[in-house]
């Protein structure tokens, strides 16, 4: 089919909470604009009929959450094995997607090392260094509040944990909570906190069962902290993890199952008390892994099949909670038998659904691409000569997200492993397959194509 070639100039951000392209709080980054050369639809294109759509009134943006292994300077302790070209061209590619939101929890998953390492003495400079990273990309900081420090758990590593992953004592959760409010005050630039992750380290086997009660209290205590020093901040959590799995988890089976798997009813009933008896929130953490992701069965189901996970569970949210709902994570891919084509559109795939099911940020782990880590990043490994180079995803996703930003409708009965989102921006027409295929509208497709019409 014709069309002519426009040029859409576009600035991603979660609009509704911040400003495109704003860090949020004081000291806001100035919005990034970047011009990209899309399709725009000829008067031939095809209006397709739109599968129910929900009008959430608030923008979707994707994210990612910095880990390990990130553009660091090779001078500086988190940047140990990188090398300076291919960190310099890897920021060069996060700096060309502005707007998108960009977590950094306080230990850096280990590699930032312990923010309070003794009680009062606080060492926030490997924080600092990333936080500035993010702004410099013109990207939107979040800080996950997770660990804790290692004198603030009595008793040592919690049964069944690691030292690490244990939470902190009960008698040291105002300790935690005063830690929280120092960093709140300490980068006021940061607007957005989520306090823990995956309610690591509260889950008792002798109970068998998570210990969401003490989860909330300690939420609380720092939701209130925060809260005394910065009320502009915005708090969330409990960033449960909504992971799917072929069977029901621990031989339960879930109030939220479906053609992709069961979750943890644990988890379930963990946000069911949070969102009971939480002191307050500005929005839902949560974050999920497709059953493909969790088993590495690249032949269990279709892409889009499984994607369709994050829809059910945020309907299942939505009728609980107005918050805005936040994926922390989402993981998706095997570890082989993907394309990296494939990968990418099974992410496109995946956002689409969330944001045609009114979650708010879809975030995915770690940006950079990782040996070992199978989700496809957005750019290839710093540690290699010729690395920093943009990944197909990062090529892709400038044309995908303007039509995902404000909740587009998804087309009912098109082929396995094919998702088509049409919005007033445009249609995303998405192929997560090996194969040639053809959308409902006749659009063609080839393997692992990502196809994005701007206009009406």
């Amino acid at each position: 089919m014709a069309s002519v070639r426009g040029v859409l100039v576009i600035c991603i951000g979660l609009v509704a909470l911040t400003g495109c392209g704003a860090a949020g709080g004081q000291d806001a980054v100035a919005p990034v604009t970047r011009s990209v050369t899309t399709a725009t639809a000829g008067a031939a294109t095809p209006n397709p009929p739109p599968r129910a759509r929900l009008t959430h009134g608030a923008s979707f943006t994707y994210g990612f959450d910095l880990d390990s292994q990130e553009p660091d300077p090779p001078t500086s302790p988190a940047g140990r094995g990188n090398l300076a070209g291919p960190v310099a061209t890897a920021r060069q590619v996060m700096a060309s997607l502005p707007g998108l939101m960009a977590d950094q929890s306080i230990w850096g998953f280990g590699i930032l090392g312990s923010p309070e390492p003794s009680p009062g003495v606080f060492r926030l400079g490997p924080m600092a260094a990333r936080i500035a990273m993010i702004q410099a990309a013109g990207d939107i900081p979040v800080v996950t509040l997770v660990a804790a420090p290692n004198w603030m758990k009595t008793g040592g590593a919690r049964p069944g944990g690691t030292l690490f992953s244990t939470p902190p004592s009960p008698d040291h959760y105002g300790d935690f909570a005063a830690l929280a409010a120092h960093i709140a005050q300490a980068f006021p630039q940061v607007r957005y906190f989520v306090v823990w992750s995956e309610v690591r380290g509260f889950y008792s086997p002798a109970k068998h069962a998570w210990d969401y009660q003490d989860y909330t209290t300690m939420y609380n205590d720092v939701y209130r902290a925060i809260k005394a020093v910065r009320p502009d901040a915005l708090v969330g959590g409990p960033y449960a993890d909504l992971h799917a799995m072929p069977t029901p988890i621990r031989g339960v089976p879930s109030a939220v199952h479906g053609p992709w798997g069961y979750v943890d009813q644990g988890m379930l009933d963990t946000l069911t008390y949070w969102l009971a008896h939480k002191a307050g929130a500005d929005f839902v953490a949560v974050d999920g892994a497709t059953a493909v992701a969790t088993t590495g069965d690249a032949a269990l189901m279709n892409p889009v099949t499984e994607a369709s996970q994050y829809a059910a569970l945020d309907a299942w949210i939505r009728a609980r909670t107005d918050l805005p709902i936040w994926w922390m994570e989402s993981h998706i891919q095997p570890a082989t038998g993907w394309t990296p084509a494939q990968a990418a559109a099974a992410r496109i795939a995946t956002l689409a659904e969330m944001a045609a099911s009114g979650a708010r940020v879809g975030m995915q782990w770690q940006p950079q691409q990782t040996v070992g880590w199978p989700d496809e990043g957005l750019w290839t490994s710093t540690r290699v000569s010729g690395g920093g180079q943009p990944t197909v995803l990062a090529k892709d996703l400038p044309t995908a997200l303007p039509i995902l930003a404000d909740g587009p409708a998804l087309v009912a009965n098109e082929p396995a492993g094919v998702l088509v989102a049409h919005d007033a921006a445009g249609t995303l027409s998405v192929n997560t397959t090996d194969a040639v295929v053809h959308t409902t509208a006749g659009v063609v497709l080839q393997p692992g194509q990502v196809l994005a019409t701007h206009g009406a």
